[in-house]
C-alpha cells in the first residue's frame, strides 16, 4: 500500500492488497490545461491493451461524457476518509477502481499540498521551466501495466478488454442511452435457514444472538484484512549526474507533463540547501514539486547524517532552515533589479509552504523574523510587515507569548521612530500597514503588548496611535492595557495615592524651575492648577513648599505670591485658602510661619488678601484670643495682623486693627513713635555717614529685633520713598562728544547712601522693596552706583527672577554701562560688575564683546608704555614712607617679570596688606589693580605663585592674612573660589600622610574662607566684601563646584586620625550654622551626597568627635532641635522621624534614619527595632494616607531595605498561615481584617525591592506556592461549603471565593513586586511548582465568575513566563497535553499548540498479572478463553479543537467496527460451521449458537469495558475471565502520541519493490490497518 498522493501531485499507480490498480492518467497532448481519465476493464488472464498509435486521437478522446464534479469545501475538525479538496488534481489524478474506492484507509493528518495551491498563477520569473523541444518531452508510464485482480472462482475484477466484438464495443442507439449494466440474476432458494435459526431467535435472547452473530461475521472480515507486512518505504534514491542531466531532470521537474515515480529514480546528487531553492527559483518549479523535491533530498540527507554518527535530524533541520533565511535574504536583497516582484512572491510561497508542511525549524525561522523585523531600515519595513502577515507566519508568532512580546516592541519601535521623525500628522502606505497590525495585535493578542518594563515609552506611543485611530474598540483597548501594566509593574507598589503623586509632582515642579532662563509664571501658575483642582489643597501645598524648613532662599516666597496673585484673577480664592491652612502651619514644627506672612504681606500689598475681609471673619468666628502672646504657635489670627504692612489700608481698616490689638501684649499705640524715631536714625545716617571706616556701618545698625515685621514693612516703603527723591531729571548728561545730548532721569544717590540703604532693606528681607531701589539707582552714572546695583542684582539672583525684576533691572543697568563708555572709559570694577551680571543671564552678545574690550583696554592703560623688565633694585629700596607709591612705581617700570621677581613683588604686596590690617587701617583702594597688573604680566607665573602662598598660609594658619587677601583676589578675577577649594585639597592630600593634623589644619581654614558669613568682613571695603560674599554663595549652591569633597576630606581626616581634631567638640567651622545651610542645600537637592556622613560616624571610635557628627546630623534634619531626638531610644527616635517625615523634608528624614540604623549596627543592639518600629507605625496609622513613607523606604541603604522588606514578608506570610489549612471551621475568622495591612506591606515590599535581591528571596516562593495550592484547595471545597450553608441557618467565619480572590490578588501583587528576581533566583522545580499552580488556579472554574482575579492571574503568569527557563517551559507544555481540556490563554503563555497530526494516537495495552484472590470464574466453563491482547490500538488523542475538549475519549476511539481482535483459528473454525450451516444437523447449529452465546459473554465481560469506560476508570485494569486455577491478566491502557514524520509525506513514494503489502512512509501495522 502507498501513501495517498498529495493533492496536486502525480497520482501513482495504486497497490492496495494484492490487487494492483491498472488505470493510469495521462494529460492529453498539446493540452497541458485539460485532462481526460479513461478507465480499462479487463479480465483476468487477457493481454494489456495495445498502445495506441502516436499522433492519431481516439474516436471518443475528445468526448466529455460526464460533467466536471464541483469543487467542495474543506471538512472541519479531525481530516475524513477519502477527502480530497477537488474531484480531480490540477496536475495529475487518477480514478481509483471500483473495488479500492469502497474499502476506507486510515484517516490522514493534512493533505501534502494546500488546497489553495490548486489554482495558484503559474509564474515565470527566470523562464518557463519547460523544454521548448516537444520532441524531447517523454510519454509518463510507458511499462506495461501488471495483470488485473483475480477473483475468488477465476473472474477478473469486472474488467472487459476491448477486442471489437464485445457487447459493449458496437455503438447503437440504445447502447448510447440507456449504457450497460449487468442483470440481477435471481435464483430461487431450494433451501432456507429460517427453520434452523428461528427455533434460536424466537427466545428473549434471540437478539443477542443475532448480534454477536454479526459482530463476529464482521470481526473475522476485520481480521482477516489486519495488515501485517513490514514497513517497505524506502527514500527515492540520489545520484551523481553530470552538470547538463542535472539541469534537464531540473527542467523536467519544472514540467507538470513529466510524472514524479519517473524523475524520483535518478534525483541528481548534490542539489540541496540554498542551492536546492535557488534552483527552484530559476527554474521555476511549481511549488508543490518544489516540496516533493525538498523532502525527497531532506530524506536522503537527514539519514546520511544518521549514519555518519553525528546530531542527526535537528542539526540538519536547523541548517536548513538557515538556508531558507539565506535565500530569501538574497531574494529580499534583489528588489529593484528586473522582476522583483514575481520572485519575491514565489520566494515567499515557498517558504510559507516549507513552514506550512512543518519542513523548517519553527523557533528559528520565527526567531529570524522576528530579528528582521526589528532590525529593518524604514526602506524595508513594509516588506517584513507583509511577510508578518502571512497567515502562516502570524499565527505561529502571535500564538505564543515570548515571540508575541517581540513583535509588539519592534511594532511600537518602528511606529515611534515614524511618529517622532515624520510628525504625527503625516500619512503613508507603511504606517497604513504599520497601525493596522498594531490595532489587530491589540484587539485580537493584547497579551502581547504587556511590556512593563518599557511600559512608559510604549505607553506614548499607543496613546499617539489611538489618537490617530479613532475606534472604538482602540479607544477602550489602549486604557486597559495602560491599567494593566501598571499592575504588573513593580514601581505600582509604590501604591501613592493621588493626592500624594500631585503633592511630589508639584514639589518637583517648584524645586526644578530654572532660574536662569525666564520664568512663565502664567504657564508654571496653570501646570499646579492641573496637578490639583482641589484649590485649597494647591494652596497649601505651595505654602508647605515656601515655608519649609528643607529648602533654601527668599524667592520662594516670591515665586509663591506670584502664583497666588495669578489664581486670584483666575477666580480661585486666595484668601480662603490662605485662612484654610494657616491653623495647621502653626502645628507644624517643620515649616517657618514667618515665610507664610511674608507671603501674606507681599499680596496685602497688591490688594490679592484682603485685611478687611480677614478682621471681620475675626471677628464674626471670635477665634482671636488678644491675652495670648503674638509669638506663640496658636496665636496665627493676632501675629498675622502684627505682620502685615500698613501703606495702602483704608482709615476703617487701620483702626478696626488698632481696636483689636489694643487688648493684646503688643504695644500698638507706640507702633507710630518707634516707627518715627527709627526713620529719624537712619535720615540721620543717611545725611552724615561715609564708608571710608569700614567699622562705621556695622556700629551705626539698628536693633531692628525689637521692631515688628509691620514696622519693618513701613520703614522699607519710607527708604523707597528716599530713594525716590533723589532722582533728578536732566535735561542733558555730561557726555564726552558735546553735539550728544541725552535726557531723562537721573539718580543723583551717593555710593554710602546706597549702602546704607541696601544694608537695611536686606536686614528686613524685604526684596521687593529692594528691587524697586535699584531700579532707581540704576539710573545713576556714577560707576561705584552701577557696580554696587549690578552686585545687588548678582546677590539676590534668584529672588528677583522670580519677582520678575531681574531682566529689566539688568536690561537696565546695561544700557548705562553703554552710555557711560560712550562718556568716558568704564572703571574696572564696574566692567567685573557687569561681567559677572551677565553670565547669569542670557546677554546680547554684542554686551559681552563690549565688556572684552574696555577690560583689555583698562590692563592696557595701567600697563607701562616702555618694554622693559623690572628691576630688583627696585624693590629693594621699598622703605620708603608711602609703600603704595613704590608698590605703583615699580608695577609702572617695566612690561614683563620673571617669576622670581614677581614672588618677591607679591610678598611685598601682601606683606603691606598684613601691616594695614594688624594696624585696623582700611586696606589701600588700588589693591585689586595691582593683583591684576601681575596677573597681566605672566599670567601662569602669577598663578604659580599664588596657588605656593596659599599652600604656606594654609599650613601656618594664618586666617587673618588669608581673610584680607583672598578677598580681592577673587572679586579683581584672579583666583577663582573652585580653584582655591582644589588648592586647599591639594594640600590636605599632600599633608596627611606624615601630618594629619597641619592636614586637618588646612582644611579648617580653606573651609572658613569659603563658607559665607552672615556679617560682612570689616577688613576689606564694603563693596569688596559684598562681592566676595556674593561669589561665596553662589559657589556653595553649586553641586559640582568641589567644596563637598573639602567638607568629605575634612570629616575622613577626623575618622582616620581622631587626634588631628583638638578639643572636646568640632571645631567651629565644623558646627556652626554656615555649614549646616550648604549641607541642607545639597541634602535637599541629593541627600545621598551628603551621606558621607554616616560613613564617618561609623568609623569613628572617638566618643567626642562621633558625638559631634550626629549632633550634626541631628541639627540637618531638626534646625530647631524639635523633635530633640538625643533623649530618645532608637526605637522611639525611628518612630518619631516617622511621624515626623512628608514629602519635603524625605531626604532628612532617610539620612537620620540610615545614620540611626548605623548606630544601632556598631553598637551590638538588635537591628530588628528599626523595621519593628516602622511596621507598628504603619499598623497604628492605617486610617492616614501615609504614601510618602514609601518613598522614604525606597531612598535608604539596601541593607535597612533588605530588613523591612524581610520583615514585611514575614507578617505577610504569617496572616496568610491559614491558605495553607484546608480545615478552617476552628479558624477565627479575623484574616479579612487583615487585609487592608496586607496591602500596606505589600507597598512597603515592592517600595524596598531591590535589583540586587538577597538570596533569601528564594525561600519566599516555597510558601507562595503552598499558599496557592491551599487557595485551589479551598475552592474545590465551596461546593461542599455551600451546601452545608443551605441546609444550617448560620455558619460562622467561613471564607467565601470573594474573599478567597482578595487574598489570591494579594498574594499575587507580592509575586510582582518581587519579580523578576523572585522566579530568576528559583531553581526548576519551584519554577514549575509556581507556574503549574497559577495555572491551575487561572482555569479553575469557581473563578470565572470573578474576570478580575483570572485577568490578574493571566497577566502575572504572563509577566512570569518571560523569566522561567526554557527547560520549565517545556516541561509545563508537556504536563499540559497530558489533560483533557485545551485552554488557549495557557497555550498562549508556555507556548503549547496542538500538533497538525495530534489527533492521531497509539493506545498501548499494557498487561499485568493480578493476584489470585482477585479472580473471577467464568459462567459457562465450556467458553473459549482469550490467548493474548492487542499490543497497540487505534486511539485518537486530544481534539485539536477547544470546542471538542468535552468530548470523551471513548467516542473518540470509536471506530465504524469495534477495534479489538479475536484469535484466528477459533474464529475462523467458528465462521466456517456457520458457513456450512445449511448441510449440519440441528444438533450442531444450536452447539454453534451456544459457542457464539459464550463468546458474546466473553466479550462484554472483557474487551468491552476496556472500550468504553470513562477517563476517570482509564487507570483501573480491565478484568477477564479465566478457567480455575490461572492467574487472571489485567490490561491497563496508555495512550501514546504518534508523530508523522512531514519529510516522508510523499506524494510519490518512488519505490521499486511492487505488490507489497506495506509501502507506506508510515508503519500502519501499529494502527491495526485493514488492507484496501
Amino acid at each position: 500500500m502507498t501513501s495517498r498522493p498529495a493533492q496536486g501531485a502525480q497520482d501513482p499507480v495504486q497497490h492496495r492488497g494484492n490487487a494492483p490498480a491498472t488505470s493510469s492518467a495521462r494529460r492529453a497532448a498539446g493540452q497541458p490545461g485539460q485532462e481526460t481519465t479513461v478507465d480499462h476493464d479487463r479480465a483476468a488472464g487477457e493481454p494489456p491493451p495495445k498502445a495506441r498509435p502516436k499522433g492519431k486521437p481516439g474516436p471518443l478522446d475528445g468526448i466529455q461524457t460526464t460533467a466536471p464534479e464541483p469543487m467542495r469545501a474543506p471538512p472541519k475538525g479531525k481530516p475524513q476518509l477519502f477527502f480530497s479538496v477537488a474531484a480531480h488534481s490540477g496536475f495529475e489524478s487518477s480514478e481509483p477502481s471500483p473495488t479500492t474506492a469502497a474499502l476506507p484507509v486510515p484517516p490522514r493528518p493534512s493533505l501534502s499540498m494546500p488546497a489553495e495551491a490548486l489554482h495558484q498563477r503559474r509564474i515565470f520569473p527566470g523562464g518557463s521551466g519547460v523544454k521548448a523541444d516537444p520532441t524531447m518531452t517523454k510519454v509518463v508510464n510507458q511499462d506495461t501495466p501488471a495483470s488485473a485482480a483475480v477473483l475468488p472462482g477465476g473472474k477478473a475484477a469486472d474488467l472487459f478488454p476491448w477486442t471489437g466484438n464485445h457487447p459493449e464495443d458496437v455503438l447503437s442507439e440504445a447502447l448510447v442511452k440507456g449504457g450497460i449494466s449487468n442483470k440481477s440474476q435471481i435464483m430461487n432458494e431450494t433451501n432456507t435457514a429460517r427453520p434452523s435459526l428461528w427455533a434460536n431467535l424466537k427466545n428473549k435472547s434471540g437478539t443477542s444472538t443475532l448480534s454477536t452473530l454479526f459482530v463476529a461475521v464482521l470481526e473475522k472480515r476485520q481480521s482477516c484484512n489486519r495488515l501485517l507486512a513490514p514497513n517497505t518505504f524506502k527514500p527515492p534514491p540520489r545520484l551523481t549526474l553530470r552538470d547538463s542531466t542535472r539541469e534537464s531532470w531540473l527542467h523536467d521537474l519544472a514540467n507538470p507533463a513529466v510524472g514524479l515515480r519517473r524523475l524520483s529514480r535518478t534525483i541528481p546528487h548534490g542539489v540541496t540547501g540554498k542551492v536546492l531553492l535557488d534552483q527552484c527559483l530559476n527554474k521555476n518549479i511549481p511549488i508543490p514539486r518544489a516540496l516533493w523535491l525538498a523532502k525527497c533530498v531532506g530524506i536522503n540527507e537527514m539519514r546520511a547524517h544518521k549514519r555518519k554518527g553525528q546530531a542527526g535530524t535537528i542539526t540538519w533541520v536547523r541548517g536548513w532552515t538557515s538556508s531558507v533565511e539565506q535565500f530569501l535574504d538574497g531574494v529580499i536583497a534583489t528588489i529593484g533589479q528586473q522582476d522583483w516582484k514575481i520572485r519575491i512572491t514565489y520566494a515567499l510561497q515557498l517558504a510559507a509552504h516549507l513552514f506550512k508542511e512543518h519542513l523548517m525549524e519553527e523557533d528559528h525561522f520565527m526567531d529570524w523574523i522576528l530579528k528582521s523585523l526589528d532590525s529593518c531600515t524604514s526602506e524595508r519595513l513594509f516588506l517584513w510587515l507583509l511577510i508578518t502577515c502571512i497567515p502562516d507566519f502570524w499565527t505561529s508568532i502571535i500564538s505564543f507569548r515570548r515571540r508575541g512580546k517581540r513583535l509588539a516592541e519592534s511594532l511600537l519601535n518602528h511606529a515611534g521612530k515614524i511618529y517622532s521623525s515624520s510628525g504625527e500628522s503625516r500619512e503613508t502606505s507603511v504606517l497604513g500597514l504599520l497601525e493596522s497590525i498594531i490595532a489587530r495585535v491589540a484587539v485580537t493578542k493584547s497579551a502581547c503588548l504587556l511590556l512593563p518594563d518599557d511600559w512608559e515609552r510604549c505607553r506614548e506611543v499607543l496613546h499617539v496611535f489611538a489618537q490617530r485611530r479613532a475606534h472604538t474598540k482602540i479607544s477602550q483597548v489602549v486604557p486597559g492595557l495602560d491599567q494593566r501594566n501598571r499592575d504588573i509593574m513593580p514601581s505600582r507598589s509604590l501604591g501613592s495615592s493621588p493626592s500624594q503623586r500631585s503633592f511630589c509632582t508639584l514639589y518637583q515642579l517648584l524645586d526644578s524651575v530654572d532660574y536662569e532662563n525666564n520664568i512663565s509664571v502664567d504657564e508654571l501658575a496653570y501646570q499646579c492648577i492641573d496637578f490639583f483642582p482641589d484649590q485649597d489643597r494647591l494652596i497649601s501645598a505651595v505654602l508647605q513648599w515656601a515655608s519649609s524648613l528643607y529648602r533654601q532662599g527668599l524667592h520662594r516666597v516670591y515665586l509663591v505670591t506670584r502664583l497666588l496673585r495669578k489664581w486670584n484673577q483666575v477666580g480661585i480664592d486666595v484668601s480662603e485658602g490662605i485662612l484654610r491652612y494657616l491653623p495647621h502651619v502653626a502645628l507644624d514644627r517643620s515649616k517657618d510661619p514667618e515665610l507664610v506672612f511674608r507671603v501674606i504681606s507681599e499680596l496685602v500689598r497688591s490688594r490679592t488678601f484682603s485685611l478687611g475681609r480677614f478682621l471681620q471673619w475675626l471677628i464674626a468666628t471670635g477665634s482671636m484670643d488678644s491675652g495670648r502672646d503674638p509669638d506663640a504657635a496658636t496665636a496665627w489670627q493676632l501675629r498675622l495682623l502684627t505682620e502685615v504692612p500698613l501703606s495702602g489700608l483704608s482709615e476703617q481698616v487701620l483702626n478696626l486693627r488698632s481696636t483689636m490689638l489694643r487688648g493684646s501684649i503688643y504695644l500698638v499705640d507706640t507702633e507710630d513713635d518707634l516707627i518715627l524715631n527709627t526713620q529719624d536714625s537712619i535720615l540721620q545716617q543717611l545725611t552724615d555717614f561715609t564708608l571710608a571706616d569700614p567699622k562705621a556701618l556695622r556700629r551705626i545698625s539698628l536693633d531692628i529685633g525689637r521692631l515688628s515685621r509691620t514696622m519693618c514693612l513701613e520703614i522699607a516703603i519710607w527708604l523707597r520713598g528716599q530713594v525716590a527723591v533723589m532722582v533728578e531729571t536732566s535735561d542733558r548728561a555730561p557726555m564726552k562728544e558735546s553735539s550728544i545730548f541725552m535726557a531723562g532721569s537721573v539718580c543723583t544717590i551717593s555710593s554710602s547712601c546706597f549702602e546704607i540703604v541696601r544694608h537695611y532693606l536686606e536686614q528686613f528681607k524685604d526684596l521687593s522693596i529692594l528691587a524697586d531701589v535699584v531700579g532707581i539707582s540704576a539710573t545713576s552714572f556714577d560707576s561705584h552706583i552701577l557696580s554696587a546695583s549690578a552686585d545687588t542684582l548678582c546677590r539676590h539672583f534668584k529672588a528677583f527672577k522670580a519677582i520678575g525684576a531681574f531682566n529689566p533691572l539688568s536690561e537696565k543697568v546695561a544700557m548705562r554701562y553703554t552710555q557711560i563708555r560712550a562718556m568716558r572709559l568704564p572703571e574696572r570694577n564696574l566692567l567685573l560688575s557687569i561681567s559677572a551680571l551677565s553670565h547669569l543671564t542670557n546677554v546680547d552678545s554684542q554686551l559681552t564683546q563690549l565688556l572684552e574690550y574696555d577690560l583689555s583696554r583698562c590692563d592696557q592703560r595701567n600697563s607701562p608704555a616702555v618694554c622693559s623688565p623690572v628691576s630688583d633694585t627696585m624693590i629693594e629700596n621699598i622703605t620708603g614712607s608711602d609703600p603704595e607709591d613704590e608698590i605703583e612705581r615699580i608695577l609702572s617700570s617695566g612690561n614683563s617679570m620673571d617669576q622670581h621677581t614677581m614672588n618677591r613683588v607679591f610678598k611685598k604686596v601682601v606683606s603691606y596688606l598684613d601691616q594695614r590690617s594688624s594696624q585696623g587701617s582700611y586696606p589701600p583702594e588700588a589693591l585689586s589693580s595691582w593683583f591684576c597688573r601681575l596677573q597681566c604680566l605672566e599670567e601662569n607665573t602669577f598663578h604659580a605663585i599664588v596657588v605656593s602662598w596659599l599652600q604656606s598660609v594654609l599650613v601656618d594658619h594664618e586666617p587673618r592674612i588669608l581673610a584680607v587677601v583672598l578677598p580681592p583676589l577673587v572679586v579683581s578675577g584672579c583666583l577663582s573660589l573652585s580653584r582655591f577649594a582644589q588648592t586647599t585639597k591639594d594640600c590636605m592630600r599632600r599633608l596627611q600622610p606624615n601630618h594629619p593634623a597641619e592636614s586637618f589644619r588646612a582644611a579648617i581654614n580653606g573651609l572658613d574662607s569659603i563658607l559665607p558669613g552672615h556679617e560682612l568682613s570689616d577688613l576689606l571695603p564694603h563693596s569688596n566684601s559684598y562681592q566676595f560674599r556674593t561669589k561665596q554663595v553662589a559657589f556653595c549652591q553649586k553641586q559640582d563646584s568641589g567644596l563637598l569633597d573639602l567638607i568629605k576630606g575634612a570629616f575622613e581626616l577626623i575618622s582616620a586620625h581622631p587626634e588631628s581634631c583638638p578639643g572636646d567638640s568640632l571645631p567651629r567651622v565644623l558646627s556652626d550654622g554656615r555649614l549646616l545651610g550648604v549641607l541642607r542645600h545639597l541634602a535637599a537637592v541629593d541627600f545621598q551626597s551628603v551621606s558621607f556622613l554616616l560613613d564617618v560616624s561609623a568609623r569613628i571610635t572617638d566618643g567626642v568627635s562621633q558625638a559631634g557628627i550626629k549632633s550634626l546630623l541631628d541639627r540637618v534634619m531638626d534646625p530647631f532641635n524639635a523633635l530633640d531626638l538625643s533623649k530618645l531610644s532608637h526605637e522611639e527616635q525611628a518612630t518619631a522621624i516617622f511621624r515626623y517625615a512628608d514629602q519635603l523634608s524625605l531626604s532628612f528624614c532617610q539620612l537620620k534614619l540610615q545614620d540611626l540604623f548605623i548606630s544601632v549596627s556598631t553598637t551590638g543592639q538588635p537591628i530588628e527595632s528599626l523595621p519593628v518600629a516602622f511596621i507598628k507605625f504603619l499598623k497604628s496609622t492605617l486610617e492616614f494616607d501615609h504614601s510618602y513613607m514609601l518613598d522614604l523606604v525606597s531612598g535608604l541603604d539596601t541593607n535597612l531595605k533588605d530588613l523591612i522588606r524581610g520583615h514585611a514578608e514575614e507578617e505577610i506570610l504569617t496572616f496568610s498561615a491559614f491558605l495553607c489549612d484546608v480545615t478552617l471551621d476552628d479558624k477565627e475568622g479575623n484574616c479579612l481584617d487583615e487585609l487592608p495591612f496586607v496591602h500596606r506591606l505589600l507597598d512597603v515590599i515592592c517600595a524596598t525591592a531591590t535589583s540586587n535581591a538577597r538570596e533569601a528571596q528564594s525561600s519566599l516562593l516555597a510558601p507562595l506556592v503552598e499558599r496557592l495550592k491551599g487557595i485551589a484547595e479551598l475552592l474545590h471545597q465551596m461546593d461542599y461549603r455551600l451546601m452545608k450553608r443551605d441546609q444550617q441557618t448560620t455558619i460562622e467565619n467561613n471564607l467565601l471565593p470573594s474573599d478567597l480572590c482578595s487574598w489570591l490578588n494579594a498574594l499575587l501583587r507580592l509575586i510582582v513586586c518581587q519579580s523578576p528576581v523572585l522566579i530568576l533566583k528559583a531553581n526548576h522545580q519551584h519554577q514549575a511548582a509556581l507556574m503549574w499552580n497559577l495555572r491551575n488556579l487561572l482555569t479553575h472554574p469557581h473563578l470565572q465568575g470573578f474576570p478580575s482575579t483570572t485577568q490578574y492571574i493571566f497577566d502575572v503568569s504572563v509577566l512570569l513566563s518571560d523569566s522561567i527557563s526554557e527547560e520549565v517551559r517545556k516541561n509545563l507544555v508537556s504536563s499540559t497535553n497530558t489533560k483533557a481540556s485545551y485552554d488557549s490563554r495557557c497555550a498562549f503563555i508556555f507556548g503549547w499548540d496542538p500538533q497538525e497530526d495530534g489527533w492521531l494516537g497509539l493506545t498501548r495495552s499494557l498487561q499485568r498479572a493480578s493476584s489470585p484472590q482477585r479472580q473471577t470464574q467464568a459462567s459457562n466453563p465450556a467458553q473459549p478463553q482469550m490467548q493474548g491482547q492487542q499490543q497497540y490500538g487505534v486511539g485518537v488523542a486530544q481534539s485539536r479543537r477547544p470546542s471538542n475538549t468535552q468530548q470523551q475519549p471513548q467516542n473518540q476511539m470509536q471506530g465504524r467496527y469495534p477495534q479489538h481482535q479475536q484469535p484466528h483459528n477459533m474464529l475462523s473454525q467458528q465462521l466456517q460451521r456457520m458457513g456450512s450451516s445449511g448441510q449440519n444437523s440441528s444438533a450442531s447449529q444450536l452447539q454453534q449458537m451456544q459457542q457464539m452465546q459464550a463468546m458474546a459473554q466473553q466479550r462484554q465481560s472483557t474487551i468491552s469495558p476496556q472500550l468504553q469506560r470513562t477517563p476517570s476508570m482509564q487507570s483501573q485494569p480491565a478484568k477477564t475471565t479465566k478457567a480455575s486455577g490461572v492467574k487472571q491478566e489485567r490490561v491497563d491502557t496508555k495512550p501514546v502520541p504518534y508523530k508523522l514524520s512531514r519529510w516522508e509525506v510523499l506524494p510519490e513514494s518512488g519505490s521499486n519493490v511492487g505488490g507489497g503489502g506495506n509501502e507506506t512512509a508510515i508503519s500502519l501495522s501499529l494502527f491495526g490497518a485493514r488492507k484496501a
